[in-house]
């Protein structure tokens, strides 16, 4: 009899604690989600927005389609250079300070680059764009690792990953209407463009300073009954301890399918609106924008509905490569099409699959990476990942350049993505949790960024 009491009270106690952590997480996404999408919304933009300013600047500073590509590509020089430093800047200071500080730095490198006068200038002021963004998307994806459980990572993910879709559907036809008619102090539109989109970061950065906390012990907002329910959740997703060569491995890997990924995507962003312009001749700016903006206003439904999917699913390797495979497939259909509208429909499939495959794909290398040294593990497969951010848009402006149009551009980007596609296959598994008691008084507290421990 008091067996079966004792059992009872257990069940009971465990419902109202999952209830309590169901709360914590919905209290979670509501507090934290819509800032960090705010924040990515405008880190994309003021990335991505010289893809609209090439449209104008190119033909003012004299750049070739190379010399376009190289400087799109500078970026992520810097970019990369500074991932694994900028990982211990998070741990060192704390999410809350450290990303309001990249916040505010970035904003500060993309108005510079409204000053540049030749191709050396801008290379510069891409480099340290890049730099000052670095700590930016592995830091926050670090950062949900301390705050989401894995099983509704994923959604978290894709709410966060979804403002790459939303920057560009919104960005482009906006950058477009600045390059066209904007001009203030005497600059040009695409320099008063780069003023204008800078300026939210540096009033944002701000906001983050006060509005992110660095852990759930420090969120005020959350009850201490979410709090120890919430850590409960998260001690479950503990991995076992394994090697750095383990982990090393597991980086690597996870690396290259993300590095075909960021190829096709970088291509696309940065050489859409002049590949558009190719497509259909005579057609003004604020229109090749408008139509640019298509294969994201796609993306972003395609990413909810196929994340929704992962959730219910887990992790299977089908997540990743299924999309991977269907935009490697839609990008042949581009490079083989004579048709302009075909040859966009095809450009959509191909954006929007693509990016599909994104919050499945970074859901299971958190998982895979998660544990002590998470922060720089994710920050490595990052850089080494995007170092193909580099390549793809110096790659599509050589064979712009060399072929005079971009069907040779869609058929490198379809063997890309058939690699990464095949490389998927062979993604290391989840590492099951140890087999041990799951409430937070049997689990040593885990490390997270900012050190403290949750």
């Amino acid at each position: 009899m008091a067996v079966a009491e004792a059992g009872a009270s257990g069940a009971a106690r465990d419902g109202k604690d999952g209830a309590a952590g169901q709360g914590a997480v919905r209290a979670v996404a509501r507090r934290l989600l819509p800032l960090l999408f705010v924040l990515y919304v405008v880190n994309f933009l003021d990335r991505a927005n010289i893809g609209v300013a090439a449209l104008a600047m190119n033909a003012e500073l004299h750049l070739s389609a190379t010399d376009y590509g190289t400087a799109a590509g500078m970026f992520f020089v810097g970019y990369v250079l500074f991932q694994v430093p900028a990982a211990a800047g998070l741990k060192r200071f704390g999410a809350r300070r450290w990303l309001a500080g990249v916040v505010t730095a970035w904003g500060l490198c993309s108005a510079a680059t409204a000053f540049v006068t030749d191709a050396r200038g801008l290379y510069l002021a891409r480099f340290l764009l890049g730099l000052a963004e670095a700590g930016f998307f592995p830091g926050v994806v670090a950062y949900l690792t301390t705050w989401f459980p894995a099983q509704q990572r994923t959604r978290a993910l894709a709410a966060f990953l979804l403002a790459i879709p939303v920057a560009t559907a919104a960005g482009l036809p906006t950058s477009g209407l600045l390059v066209e008619h904007a001009g203030f102090f005497g600059l040009s539109g695409w320099r008063s463009m780069f003023l204008i989109e800078a300026a939210p970061a540096i009033v944002l950065g701000t906001a983050a300073l006060h509005l992110l906390p660095d852990s759930p012990r420090r969120a005020a907002w959350l009850t201490a009954t979410q709090r120890t329910a919430l850590e409960g959740e998260l001690a479950k997703d503990t991995p076992p301890t394994v090697t750095g060569r383990t982990v090393l491995g597991r980086v690597v890997r996870f690396a290259l399918v993300q590095a075909g990924v960021c190829f096709a995507a970088y291509s696309l962003q940065f050489f859409l609106p002049q590949a558009l312009t190719a497509l259909f001749p005579g057609v003004n700016a604020a229109s090749v924008c408008a139509l640019a903006a298509l294969p994201y206003l796609v993306a972003a439904p395609t990413m909810l509905l196929w994340s929704r999917h992962s959730d219910h699913t887990g992790e299977r390797a089908s997540l990743v490569t299924v999309p991977v495979a269907v935009a490697a497939l839609a990008a042949t259909a581009a490079a083989l099409s004579d048709l302009p509208l075909v040859t966009l429909a095809a450009l959509t499939v191909t954006v929007a699959a693509n990016l599909a495959a994104v919050p499945a794909l970074w859901s299971r290398c958190t998982s895979s990476l998660a544990g002590r040294h998470s922060a720089t593990a994710i920050a490595a497969t990052n850089a080494l990942s995007n170092l193909a951010g580099f390549a793809g848009p110096w790659v599509t402006g050589h064979l712009a350049d060399t072929s005079g149009g971009y069907q040779a551009v869609y058929a490198v980007l379809a063997c890309v993505l058939a690699t990464s596609c095949a490389a998927a296959h062979r993604l290391p598994t989840t590492p099951a949790s140890p087999d041990t008691p799951t409430t937070p008084a049997t689990h040593p507290p885990a490390t997270v960024p900012d050190g403290t421990a949750r």
